[in-house]
């Protein structure tokens, strides 16, 4: 038996010493290796990739910084090292249906002045604001006392705005030091007068529009029409005005101008009929009155009228206290468009509507005579039957009256009869009246596209009992049968009615913008009409109504339309303002007849009640209108085909 010694092993650190075999065996027997392993290719591989995709990261990081946004940073460098001021864009343009234009930008000048560097040469300040006084013939003491409070204020101020081309280079050659010559545009509205209500004008912004990030408070803002409702089209993008520290000028960034509009205004057709409606009213000592028209196949708004107008230069430089009194305080409210926002008695102009709806509902036939003569109507007194009601017509006719001489002639009687009811015709009664009303769309807005548009009223019993406490009475359902009591429209929603009839039954929503043209002509957004409504009656109905409205021209109130060199269909009307004295005059109108492209509704406000100042209206603009292009007198050509759906054809 052999004793295995015992003996200890270790590794030095102290010095360099051989390994001992023992020391080898032993190792041999450890599950750890002394040999050295290679790192697997597959390491290096991937941090070759991570340091390559960084490398590329901080390349890309650097270009985009250097190459695709120096322009960023590089206005951003310009804006911390000087004065930045907002310039505003050109407005686009507006034009009419055929490129003629409306409104247009002219050149304008500013002088601004940036207070640090009138602070840094105060010394020559006085004698600077000396010639600038005596070329702006302004007292010199004024001058000075405000520029002096407006450095202390305002870090940049214009001194004087909107000055003549020789004024700015009067200024230019002077080069006083902290004061700029600041190119700018000024709106020109062309015939301002006459297109107005249509095109609206442009003014400061307020606290209101300042709510907008884009606005400054050196910025415009279109006001009412055109420049209103398509401002965010109008308006551009600004540019920048950068005027270094050193007092060396400044540098511009270029504004972009605004998108143009296109409109179906006609400005032939517009200054036309403006002078024809300004014409009669000046002669009769009237100063309100509206006229419209439209293409009753889209809606499109070809003219819209409306007295007294204004001229909208006035505000393309500062208002004076005699202007603004005028527009803002004056009581014939020259900014109010009266076309679409005023609302009415429609009077006669109503009984188309009444006699659909009575053929509609079998009240009666068209060709019934139910009316033995137009003089006056004699209803029941329930409380005094000693006492009956009369409702007079408003001139005494003979004979039998059926709707289509009813309309001609615009009888009373009848329209009293089918509305309310007498003797065996019970009558359509309120409710039915006010729920075709409705369904025509006479108290809801149409969606013109200027700002200002109202709705019109159609009472009804429960109105009535609820608002007034007081019941419903058959006088009430006589008066909106032919146009009075409580009922008003606006003349915006009377045309549109009347070329739903025109066109066979499609209410489309009248519009005045055409086209939003941008850059290079490029069409941004097409206009197209839209169909916003239908008559509630059958195609028999409307055919109809057509025929009598023609009768109205051929032996009724608006004979005189015969003269002219097409087939036209119209209605008078007169609403009463004040009892045996005022009332409005009405008249619509569609021609031609047999294949309608315009639909007419002129009002005149406070005519007498011998005065068809409307139908003159009326009669002088077909006159001129059918006779342009030395259009012959047309020859009878078939009457239109009513189809199933109401839709015109040739």
């Amino acid at each position: 038996m052999f004793l295995r010694r015992k003996k200890n092993y270790w590794v030095s650190l102290e010095k360099d010493e051989l390994v001992t075999p023992e020391e080898t065996l032993l190792d041999s027997d450890s599950r750890y290796s002394d040999m050295e392993r290679p790192i697997p290719a597959s390491i290096f591989s991937f941090f070759n990739f991570v340091f390559l995709c960084s490398g590329l990261l901080v390349m890309t990081i650097v270009f985009k910084l250097s190459i695709i946004d120096h322009g960023v940073f590089a206005e951003i460098a310009m804006q911390n090292r000087s004065a930045n001021l907002p310039l505003p864009a050109p407005r686009g343009i507006i034009f009419d249906r055929n490129g003629e234009v409306l409104v247009r930008n002219i050149p304008s000048y500013n002088i601004l002045a940036i207070s640090r560097e009138l602070r840094e040469n105060s010394e020559s300040l006085d004698g600077y604001i000396d010639e600038m006084a005596r070329i702006f013939n302004r007292d010199r003491s004024s001058v000075n006392n405000w520029v002096r409070e407006k450095i202390v204020s305002d870090s940049t101020f214009f001194v004087f705005k909107d000055i003549s081309k020789d004024q700015a280079i009067a200024i230019e050659y002077l080069r006083p030091k902290g004061f700029y010559v600041v190119p700018d545009t000024k709106r020109e509205y062309i015939n301002s007068t006459k297109l107005s209500q249509i095109i609206g004008y442009t003014g400061k912004v307020n606290k209101e529009d300042l709510a907008d990030d884009y606005y400054y408070l050196t910025d415009s803002v279109g006001r009412l029409g055109i420049e209103a409702e398509y401002e965010k089209y109008i308006r551009g993008k600004h540019g920048n005005i950068f005027f270094s520290k050193g007092g060396s000028g400044y540098v511009t960034k270029k504004a972009v101008g605004g998108s143009s509009i296109a409109l179906n205004i006609d400005y032939d057709i517009q200054v036309r009929l403006y002078d024809d409606v300004a014409e009669v009213l000046r002669t009769s000592g009237i100063s309100r009155g509206i006229a419209v028209i439209q293409n009753p196949k889209t809606g499109e708004i070809l003219a819209l009228i409306s007295f007294p107008s204004f001229d909208n230069n006035i505000f393309s430089s500062e208002v004076s206290e005699v202007d603004y009194k005028k527009l803002f305080e004056s009581k014939s409210k020259p900014l109010f468009n009266r076309a679409i926002g005023g609302t009415y008695n429609p009077g006669s102009t109503i009984k188309p509507l009444i006699g659909m709806a009575a053929l509609q509902e079998k009240i009666v036939d068209a060709d019934d005579n139910i009316v033995n003569d137009c003089v006056s109507l004699v209803v029941p007194n329930p409380y005094n039957p000693s006492e009956p009601y009369v409702s007079k017509n408003w001139r005494v006719e003979y004979g039998l009256f059926n709707l289509k001489k009813s309309i001609a002639n615009s009888c009373n009687i009848y329209f009293f009869t089918v509305g309310g009811g007498n003797g065996n015709i019970k009558g359509l009664g309120a409710e039915k009246i006010a729920n075709y009303l409705k369904l025509s769309l006479a108290d809801s807005l149409l969606g013109i596209d200027i700002p200002g548009e109202t709705i019109g009223f159609v009472p009804t019993p429960d109105w009535k009992l609820r608002e007034r406490g007081e019941p419903w009475y058959l006088g009430d359902t006589y008066n909106i049968s032919i146009g009075q009591g409580d009922l008003s429209v606006t003349p915006i929603w009377l045309n549109s009615y009347i070329s739903a009839i025109a066109n066979g039954g499609t209410i489309f929503k009248p519009f005045i913008a055409d086209k939003i043209i941008g850059e290079n002509n490029r069409v941004i957004m097409d206009l197209d009409p839209e169909k916003i409504g239908t008559l509630p009656f059958n195609a028999s109905a409307i055919a109809d109504i057509r025929e009598a409205m023609r009768e109205t021209v051929l032996t009724g109130t608006a004979q005189i339309l015969k003269e002219l060199p097409v087939q036209v269909a119209a209605k008078t009307g007169t609403a009463e303002v004040i009892k045996g004295q005022t009332v409005n005059s009405f008249f619509t109108v569609f021609a031609p007849y047999n294949n309608p492209e315009i639909a007419m509704t002129i009002l005149v406000e406070g005519a007498t009640t011998q005065q068809g100042l409307a139908v003159r209206i009326a009669y002088n603009f077909l006159k001129w209108y059918f006779h342009r292009f030395d259009i012959p007198t047309l020859t009878p050509i078939p009457e239109i085909i009513q189809s199933a759906s109401g839709s015109l054809s040739p």
